[in-house]
């Protein structure tokens, strides 16, 4: 009851319309302030390129309104950070002003390399909580969720493009899987949030969940590369390479990044005393560095798992790259145990929702050009 009278009058001490404290005004202005403050020693640091309509400036104020907009948005239950986050890029990008400042002055190729990176920790902290034993008792399960829905909705729409839109059959198998491919960005971190809670976990919900969207997306890649190599005709061979591409990055991402795993874990051993036959093999023995923190565990980590997803992207095998990240991190997890594992997450939940998530979903915002979409005859 004391609790139930302290929201309401929390709840009446709320300006109206924004819904915040006067102290969770005064807070965001100190924000603000400290946000300035960055900026001008920023730009008296390295000049132009912090200036409106310089490169730096644009991520650096995309970062900062995605932040702010994402954590305005999650006041309004069940809305997630994430949408306010998509709507900030977008408005930086489309808003007359606004869009020659910041959002044309997003440098491409840079913004796909920071959206690959923002991914990898997401990848990163999903395999540092997967449950192996329960991926391999739910192992057909999670093959049927992988594989199943996405041919499923992949058939539909291609289906439904066929009158709707009057293509070619296989301009609508393109359609079809392009819809399919799901995010590991979206799916993940709703996943993880709901297994810290405990929900599913005795089930292995979230190994099921996570293992199936890692091959989900190897197999919307192939399953595009396949339809989309049918559409050039001159290109010999061209479909059925592309079909290879899907067992080869399931099995080769799958142990590269086992092996990488499980050689990091080896060289950065935990903290404890182990059993015999849980340390590290003899092989890794003299590359041994112990007394890691959790923070350089994260760094060690995350560092080789770039290195993974950007040799992935450079090799065209994007989605066995993704699975890779997963599967290295799961097998450094087991090397390090539970409680090193959990605090090495730790590390990187506060990187994920307070950098790398707001980056990511302003910056694909920031990706829709409005002016570039045009009405056909």
């Amino acid at each position: 009851r004391n609790d139930r009278r302290d929201r309401t009058m929390t709840d009446e001490r709320k300006i109206p319309v924004l819904r915040v404290t006067p102290a969770e005004a005064k807070r965001a202005l100190l924000v603000l302030a400290g946000v300035v403050a960055w900026w001008c020693a920023s730009w008296l640091a390295i000049g132009p390129s912090m200036e409106p309509r310089g490169p730096v400036f644009a991520v650096y104020v995309l970062l900062f309104v995605a932040t702010f907009a994402g954590h305005y948005v999650a006041r309004f239950p069940p809305l997630p950070p994430l949408l306010g986050q998509l709507v900030a890029g977008f408005v930086m990008r489309n808003v007359p002003g606004l869009s020659e400042a910041v959002g044309e002055a997003v440098d491409a190729r840079c913004s796909s390399a920071m959206r690959t990176a923002a991914l990898g920790v997401i990848l990163v902290r999903a395999g540092l909580s997967l449950d192996v034993a329960a991926v391999y008792r739910l192992r057909w399960p999670a093959a049927r969720l992988a594989f199943g829905p996405s041919t499923a909705e992949a058939l539909t729409v291609a289906l439904l493009a066929k009158p709707a839109l009057n293509l070619p059959w296989t301009h609508c198998a393109v359609l079809g899987y392009l819809f399919a491919a799901i995010s590991p960005a979206v799916v993940i971190p709703s996943l993880l949030r709901l297994q810290d809670k405990g929900y599913g976990v005795k089930a292995g919900v979230p190994a099921l969940v996570t293992t199936a969207a890692s091959v989900d997306v190897v197999y919307a890649i192939a399953g595009f590369g396949v339809c989309a190599g049918l559409l050039v005709t001159a290109a010999g061979g061209g479909a059925s390479s592309a079909a290879w591409r899907a067992p080869t990055q399931i099995v080769g991402g799958a142990l590269l990044g086992y092996l990488a795993g499980r050689a990091l874990g080896a060289i950065t051993p935990p903290d404890r005393e182990v059993s015999p036959s849980v340390g590290s093999p003899d092989a890794f023995r003299a590359w041994e560095v112990p007394g890691e923190t959790p923070a350089r565990r994260a760094a060690w980590l995350l560092g080789m798992s770039l290195l993974i997803l950007f040799a992935g992207a450079e090799a065209e095998m994007t989605g066995g790259a993704a699975l890779g990240v997963i599967v290295a991190s799961a097998a450094a997890a087991r090397e390090w145990g539970a409680l090193d594992a959990k605090a090495c997450g730790g590390v990187l939940n506060v990187l994920w929702n307070d950098f790398a998530q707001p980056l990511l979903f302003a910056l694909i915002g920031a990706a829709v050009d409005v002016s570039r979409l045009s009405v056909g005859e």
